[in-house]
């Protein structure tokens, strides 16, 4: 009996990491808006899927319980992997989530 309860605490405590999501740091140095955004916001989130030569990508910005949310978009893998945030979130749009923040 006391090994089915430690087998089941180590069956939970798994499958709580497995639903985790995979988070890493991302710095850019695409300057204005982007540094200033970034700056400005609490949390910005970079969402992103690959599918071969294309990334499907979006953008969410928090900042004081509000959340500014680009639109998905779908850039080449190239321009993902060297500039991840300013691929995603054309600079209209990042001057205007900052203009709101």
């Amino acid at each position: 009996m006391k090994y089915a309860i430690i087998m089941a605490l180590s069956f939970v405590a798994f499958d709580s990491l497995a639903a985790q999501v995979q988070t890493e740091r991302v710095f850019t140095n695409a300057g204005y808006p982007y540094k200033n955004l970034i700056m400005k916001a609490e949390r910005v989130e970079l969402i992103y899927s690959e599918d071969e030569d294309k990334t499907s990508c979006r953008v969410k910005v928090y900042k004081s319980g509000n959340l500014h949310e680009s639109a998905p978009v779908k850039v080449s893998s190239k321009a993902f992997s060297s500039d991840p945030v300013q691929s995603c979130l054309a600079r209209q749009n990042a001057k205007q989530i900052l203009s709101q923040l």
